[in-house]
């Protein structure tokens, strides 16, 4: 996760490639929706669930859809501390301590950060953390997951895409992609909690706390 007391250019530099992998690696799960749509059995003017292993079908899909973008998200950091050590020349001691511990270099940092952090930047993210996690697991997931993630991508998946091929809105196929996008959301959100208290362990671990 890319902290927020960088600066703002560095915060995109260093998301830009994980985010769009994450993004484009959703894309086979999108023809595979397309593909299990013309599944035999499924009735006119209906969709997936009305198959006698609809249900199957789509969990399997959602869990495709998950792993799909976690290895793309995971990816493009990995591609991250790649171009860095062997395109920019970073030493391996910068890399892991850059990508593994997230000891920022102060330059990358907003001025605010660099004067609270004073060479600690890890303890500048473990406060951080310890005030976003106070509001518990479910509504960091809510927000940050099912709502921040989920909800934007449930839009743009069915009702724009429905009006862009100028279908009609189906109750059902709606309530699939409800189903579909927000519980997508739950687990990005999930997983982006399990790592930043992860993260934030191995933190405290560093600094002795």
């Amino acid at each position: 996760m890319v902290p927020a007391v960088m600066r703002p250019r560095y915060q995109l530099a260093m998301s830009l490639l994980p985010v769009t992998l994450a993004l484009l690696a959703a894309i086979p799960s999108y023809f595979f929706a397309l593909w299990l749509e013309k599944l035999p059995g499924i009735p006119a003017a209906t969709r997936l669930l009305d198959h006698p292993q609809g249900r199957w079908w789509l969990a399997a899909l959602l869990a495709a859809l998950v792993l799909q973008v976690v290895a793309g998200y995971a990816l493009g950091w990995l591609l991250n501390a790649l171009l860095a050590r062997w395109l920019w020349g970073w030493p391996a001691d910068k890399v892991r301590a850059v990508f593994i511990r997230s000891e920022l270099p102060p330059n990358w940092l907003t001025p605010a950060a660099a004067v609270l952090a004073a060479g600690r930047v890890a303890l500048v993210a473990v406060a951080r953390w310890e005030r976003e996690r106070k509001v518990g697991a479910l509504r960091f997931i809510l927000r940050r997951g099912v709502f921040g993630w989920g909800l934007p991508m449930f839009i743009f998946m069915y009702p724009v895409h429905t009006l862009l091929r100028g279908e009609a809105f189906l109750p059902m196929v709606a309530l699939v992609n409800v189903l579909l996008w927000f519980g997508c959301g739950g687990m990005f959100g999930a997983l982006h909690w399990a790592l930043a208290q992860a993260n934030y362990r191995s933190l405290k671990a560093g600094l002795g706390l």
